[in-house]
């Protein structure tokens, strides 16, 4: 037991610095909670924890070893992942400041659309496939060892995640309007840069 409690240590010191690192989940969320506040952005929170649970889950069972066998789909998993990462800054980029006409309409990102960011989050992917290789096997039951590595990854996403969320709330106060969100279509779209290099 104890064995396991330094390991989980391991895992937790290992990922959090790459967790809080700029990436498409920390400036949706900054920029999410920046327009409709930390409750409101919540489920979006709880959403990248399941994806990054699921996502891991399905790698450490296998999945990541075909993406390690076939290196095409590494590349359509990043070109794909940077389309939508651009689309996301476009539509903040573009987003009317204030609270009327189409903003008013302007929904939250919902516990499905975070959840399903992380099939197209490069940066996920890689996070999955180190963490994998680096810290498996835990007890030597294999879908045991996938499922606690799965679930203490995603618990660890949501605290980092909620510091950029409220992050957004400061940022908030010192760029108002179109100004805010621009600044962050412009930084979520230099978030491509960190999956391409």
């Amino acid at each position: 037991m104890d064995k396991l409690i330094a390991q989980l240590a391991q895992i937790a010191l290992f990922s959090i610095p790459l967790t809080l690192s700029p990436g498409p989940n920390n400036l949706m969320m900054t920029a999410n909670c920046a327009r409709f506040g930390y409750r409101r952005t919540l489920p979006s929170l709880a959403g990248v924890s399941a994806g990054v649970v699921t996502l891991f889950l399905l790698v450490a069972l296998g999945l990541g070893g075909v993406l390690i066998q076939h290196p095409q789909l590494h590349i359509a998993l990043k070109a794909t992942g940077c389309a939508y990462i651009l689309y996301l800054s476009w539509r903040l980029f573009s987003a009317r400041g204030g609270a009327s006409g189409a903003e008013a309409a302007d929904r939250p990102v919902t516990f499905a659309q975070a959840a399903l960011l992380q099939i197209v989050n490069p940066k996920i992917w890689l996070l999955a496939l180190a963490a994998c290789s680096t810290f498996l096997p835990l007890t030597g039951n294999f879908v045991v060892d996938a499922t606690i590595l799965a679930i203490t990854l995603g618990v660890i996403f949501f605290p980092c995640n909620s510091l950029w969320a409220l992050f957004g709330l400061m940022m908030r106060q010192a760029l108002r309007g179109r100004m805010f969100q621009r600044v962050m279509g412009l930084v979520t779209a230099s978030s491509i840069l960190f999956l391409l290099y």
